[in-house]
């Protein structure tokens, strides 16, 4: 009687750990056959709202950047672009780029990309870029360049977070923000007022992305657990 009560109770928990380990499998099933869309849903603190996002469907899985060296192939094997805007602002604050690189490539990659920020911030202008070495920030290896000035040019930064583990690669540029538009209410009118705004930024988005991050990482269904609860069952 007594081991009938033990049976009956095993079988219970192997059934409730097929039922938990089957949604994890469905989640892992998920973020395998698509690793970068949940960090897509990552939002910042405020009133600035994701307005677009758009896979990307290249079909090479590379792209070209410049260094010093002169053009250069940096692998994707895949990516999303996430646009970020005020609401009562008729264009965009930053445009984010969120790629996988091939696990093989991923290193090579990283110093590419590297080379490529220092190669803009070396070019000779007015208001140059100012390259900004490495610093960990959420887990995340940060590299940027800045201008000195706002609206000069297109963009006003450019940031660029590596996660190792996942081999991911997050490439931030912040936009100059409009004068001309009509009813104009852009949030920052000088470079410190930009800086804030930016380091705000940084720090909230690269601390959603370390939390998908990690999500993902223990998505993974325990398969330990399942082999103790089966040889249970079995001597049952």
């Amino acid at each position: 009687m007594k081991r009938k009560l033990i049976c009956r109770s095993r079988f219970a928990i192997f059934a409730v750990a097929l039922l938990v380990s089957s949604v994890l499998i469905v989640r892992a099933q998920s973020t395998s056959t698509d690793p970068l869309k949940s960090y897509t849903t990552c939002k910042v603190p405020g009133d600035l709202k994701i307005k677009e996002v758009t896979r990307r469907n290249a079909t090479n899985n590379y792209r070209e950047v410049e260094t010093d060296s002169g053009k250069q192939r940096v692998s994707v094997v895949a990516g999303y672009r996430v646009m970020f805007a005020y609401p009562d602002l008729p264009y965009y604050f930053a445009n984010v780029k969120i790629e996988q690189s091939d696990p093989d490539s991923y290193v090579a990659d990283k110093e590419i990309l590297i080379n490529q920020l220092k190669h803009y911030s070396s070019i000779k202008e007015a208001h140059p870029m100012i390259f900004e070495d490495k610093k960990m920030l959420n887990d995340f290896e940060h590299y940027g360049m800045d201008r000195d000035k706002i609206d000069v040019g297109d963009q006003v930064g450019i940031h660029v977070l590596f996660y190792d583990p996942a081999h991911l690669v997050v490439t931030i540029y912040f936009l100059n923000q409009s004068k001309a538009a009509f009813f104009n209410n852009r949030r920052y009118e000088d470079i410190k007022d930009y800086r804030k705004i930016r380091d705000d930024f940084l720090n909230s988005y690269s601390e959603c992305l370390k939390r998908v991050a990690g999500e993902a990482k223990h998505s993974r269904p325990p398969t330990s657990t399942w082999s103790g609860l089966a040889i249970s069952l079995v001597l049952c």
